[in-house]
């Protein structure tokens, strides 16, 4: 990235966000609404039937649903994730013209009577959320809703909206009870900047293997704060594939990458789980964790301060990681953008992140750490502690196609290239590099009890990297 692009991209972060634009502010009962600088905005409230707060950025428009739907009241960049329990909820954004305050989404387990529904009846249900604006450019509104207290293991069908101007319906499925040893796969991406053609290709492919949620590591687009390369991003297609329709219907979790830069457009645009941590930014979207069945997911951001990585994140990491139960939840995979170990050409790997979360890593026996940044795939051999006195990860007991044996150490992945330019690999600089290759790609997971089933596929749909691994 130039210079000029980097002065851009801080003016950019300064800005977005900081406008007064004079949009509505919500007063529905129980919600808190505070004032910023410059007439922004932030509302934090619980919506019905959920166990956690829901918070807005710190944005000039801020509303909770209303019956106005606009010159423009078509929703569209439809996606869904998860910001509590993934076996019992679902969070879903969207966008519209400026002046619709249709904040709503309409659900049932019934296909027919969602798409027949044009509110509230015999089986469907209704639940507001919130909408906000931000940036000069007053030509769309965020939405944001979310839906609590569904059953385990139950495919819900879902449209947005508001009376009278609602989304088609789509499909989306709770996880299975938790601790579950009911098997479910996930998709592995990241950095899709630079050509929305080869992200809407990455996401077609991923759609073909249905898999129950997609994790993402970074780097979404080239400017988290530049609005058109975030519309690129969701409304890019691939044939009859829309990326729409993939996250639509798969629940999407990503990490923030540089590019990203924690603005407030990616901020506003997903909703994650906001437990608030001492020293955390982002209204609690900066890290965060979830479960799914038997396994257990921590997404961090590395792209941060070394004295917040080093300090209050690993201070989280580890909490968080020492209070998974391993008898119930075997499995734990880490999601961050920068790979603490790489043989890549472009970034080497990153000694703060391996001398501050490594140990961590180590003593919570972590299984697998999903990392992007460096647009190529990469798999190591199972690593555990440092050489004596140095920085170098210790290669451990490897078994067949080199799978850790007993549980005896880390496996870090690179799994980045969908859209952003390839780097190039040297996995003779290592002694830790299993297999390396410069070329873009997915990985498909599959969790059977203790039993993983691990396939990096490239682009063109051939095996990069396979292997079947039992704790």
């Amino acid at each position: 990235m130039t210079l000029k692009t980097l002065a851009l991209f801080g003016l950019l972060l300064a800005l977005v966000g900081c406008e007064d634009t004079g949009a509505l502010t919500g007063t529905d009962a129980g919600l808190n609404a505070d004032a910023g600088p410059a007439g922004n905005r932030q509302i934090s409230y619980t919506p019905e039937g959920c166990a956690y707060a829901v918070t807005s950025p710190m944005v000039a428009g801020t509303a909770m649903h209303a019956d106005e739907a606009g010159a423009s009241p078509a929703p569209d960049h439809i996606h869904v994730s998860w910001a509590g329990p993934s076996n019992s909820t679902f969070a879903v954004n969207w966008r519209t013209g400026y002046d619709t305050m249709l904040s709503q989404v309409l659900y049932g387990t019934d296909e027919a009577a969602v798409a027949s529904a044009d509110g509230p009846g015999t089986g469907v249900t209704v639940q507001s959320g919130h909408s906000m604006v931000y940036g000069t450019a007053l030509t769309f509104r965020l939405h944001e809703a979310h839906v609590c207290g569904l059953a385990d293991g139950t495919r819900y069908f879902y449209k947005v909206g508001g009376a009278g101007h609602w989304s088609e319906v789509f499909d989306v499925a709770t996880a299975p009870a938790l601790a579950s040893i009911e098997s479910f796969t996930f998709a592995v991406s990241g950095d899709s900047r630079n050509e929305p053609s080869i992200w809407a290709e990455t996401q077609k492919a991923i759609n073909d293997h249905a898999v129950d949620f997609q994790v993402f590591s970074g780097d979404a687009v080239i400017l988290g704060a530049l609005q058109p390369e975030w519309d690129s991003f969701f409304e890019a297609a691939s044939g009859d594939v829309s990326v729409q329709d993939v996250i639509a219907r798969t629940p999407f979790m990503l990490a923030n990458g540089n590019h990203d830069g924690l603005a407030t457009n990616y901020l506003a645009q997903f909703a994650l789980p906001q437990e608030v941590t001492p020293g955390e930014r982002g209204e609690g979207e900066e890290w965060y964790s979830f479960d799914y069945a038997n396994a257990h997911f921590v997404v961090l951001n590395d792209t941060s301060t070394s004295s917040l990585i080093e300090g209050a994140e690993s201070t989280w990491l580890r909490d968080d990681l020492m209070a998974v139960d391993r008898t119930t939840t075997p499995w734990i995979f880490v999601i961050h953008h920068v790979p603490p170990y790489t043989c890549a050409t472009a970034h080497s790997s990153d000694l703060t992140l391996r001398a501050a979360w490594q140990p961590i890593y180590d003593e919570a026996r972590v299984d697998f750490v999903f990392n992007g940044h460096n647009h190529n795939y990469e798999r190591s051999r199972p690593i555990r502690g440092f050489s004596t006195g140095g920085t170098e990860g210790q290669v451990q007991a490897t078994g067949a196609n080199g799978i850790p044996v007993n549980n005896s150490g880390t496996v870090y992945v690179v799994a980045a290239g969908a859209g952003a330019p390839l780097y190039g690999v040297d996995p003779s600089t290592t002694s830790y590099t299993h297999i390396a290759e410069s070329v873009r790609n997915y990985v498909i997971v599959t969790i059977e009890n203790r039993t993983m089933h691990y396939t990096a596929y490239r682009l063109d749909g051939t095996v990069l990297d396979q292997f079947d691994y039992t704790k």
